[in-house]
């Protein structure tokens, strides 16, 4: 499918924005199958929805739906305008009662939700969708799905295409550098989100490590969330090492790690926890595109100078 680069919107053969009716003219019922491979209909056009995550918050606001945003969880802190939108608590343990007071048409949710809780709010009247993406492409596919049941896919579809630019050109200039460096596929990365605990393939800073042709020390583990032992990360030797719980002075103290190419050239990128930084590249919301940029300014600096 082609995108307009005017318009935003998808493109049919003779040029006229078409695809999927339903999707494109905000036509209601629509059914839609979430990232569990539930199938959810919804079948009117919402008007009261709660957000239990971050992502999809930024997802919903950035669709210009803030107006429609009646409940959002306690993490929820982009843009600053999501503050004034009621919490009903942590994403993954939320206020049941509270929600349901809300009478929300629709609850867009994580994996982290509760099968019981899900139940009870479908009982209520709430369609429930959930969302685990795991790549630039499933987030665009999230926002594309967000478009559709929510009756917003022009701008959903105009959003995805301004990530799409951003993505190719961040993508590009990173190969351009790593190919002059002769380091292309060779610029190995430790993820290291607390305790050893690293990015493997599935997870989606795993897959911005493939998108900007790093080798990530995790990936050959055949886990999404692999716990490496130190003897692995100091035998793999890492060129970078990111952080985003372990400060760089007690990731330099630790036993071994002065020998690591990334602790013996001050390759060590720190991200604190909740930060914006951290925020960025971690969310699967539709600034990840910036988020991807952000990683890679930090591990591969020379492709933005």
């Amino acid at each position: 499918m082609n995108i307009c680069r005017t318009c935003g919107l998808p493109q049919t053969a003779d040029g006229g924005a078409g695809a999927d009716e339903t999707a494109e003219s905000g036509l209601f019922p629509v059914t839609v199958t979430d990232d569990l491979g539930n199938q959810v209909t919804i079948r009117r056009e919402p008007e009261r929805i709660v957000s239990l995550s971050p992502a999809n918050t930024e997802i919903l606001f950035a669709l210009g739906l803030s107006g429609k945003v009646a409940g959002r969880t306690d993490y929820c802190n982009y843009p600053a305008d999501a503050a004034e939108v009621p919490s009903v608590g942590d994403f993954n343990a939320p206020n049941l009662e509270k929600i349901i007071a809300m009478a929300p048409d629709l609850v867009m949710a994580t994996d982290f939700i509760q099968d019981d809780i899900r139940a009870q709010l479908e009982s209520a009247g709430a369609a429930v969708i959930v969302y685990n993406a795991a790549s630039i492409e499933g987030v665009e596919e999230d926002i594309r799905k967000t478009g559709s049941i929510t009756g917003t896919p022009e701008q959903a579809e105009a959003l995805i295409w301004a990530m799409e630019e951003k993505r190719a050109a961040v993508s590009a200039k990173v190969k351009a550098a790593l190919k002059e460096a002769a380091s292309e596929g060779e610029r190995s990365v430790f993820i290291d989100i607390g305790n050893f605990y690293s990015a493997g393939e599935g997870s989606l800073l795993g897959s911005l490590l493939s998108e900007l042709g790093l080798k990530n020390i995790a990936a050959d583990t055949g886990m999404q969330w692999p716990q490496l032992p130190a003897e692995s990360i100091i035998a793999a030797d890492p060129d970078v090492y990111v952080s985003f719980y372990t400060r760089p002075e007690e990731i330099r103290k630790l036993p071994g790690f002065d020998t690591v190419n990334a602790v013996k050239n001050n390759r060590i990128v720190y991200y604190e926890m909740l930060s914006p930084e951290s925020d960025l590249v971690q969310r699967p919301g539709p600034r990840i595109a910036d988020g991807l940029e952000q990683l890679a300014k930090d591990i591969v600096p020379e492709a933005f100078q």
